[in-house]
């Protein structure tokens, strides 16, 4: 995909009239993708390299903290 096609995705999805995170899935064990699912009925699957925040303990890249779910 294409940046400006993934920018265009990702607009739309959270150009909705409710973009709100309603959940957040982690979908395999061996890469760090996850699937989030918002108010408006849209999903949207993402591979994450870190997460980062207060409470968020130091991980791996690829490696999300449970916590940080």
């Amino acid at each position: 995909m294409r940046r400006r096609e993934l920018d265009d995705v990702l607009f739309d999805v959270l150009s909705k009239d409710h973009p709100e995170i309603t959940e957040v899935v982690k979908i395999d064990k061996g890469h760090s993708r996850l699937r989030v699912d918002f108010a408006s009925g849209a999903r949207a699957t993402i591979m994450v390299r870190e997460v980062s925040g207060p409470g968020v303990p130091a991980h791996a890249a690829y490696a999300i903290p449970e916590s940080a779910l």
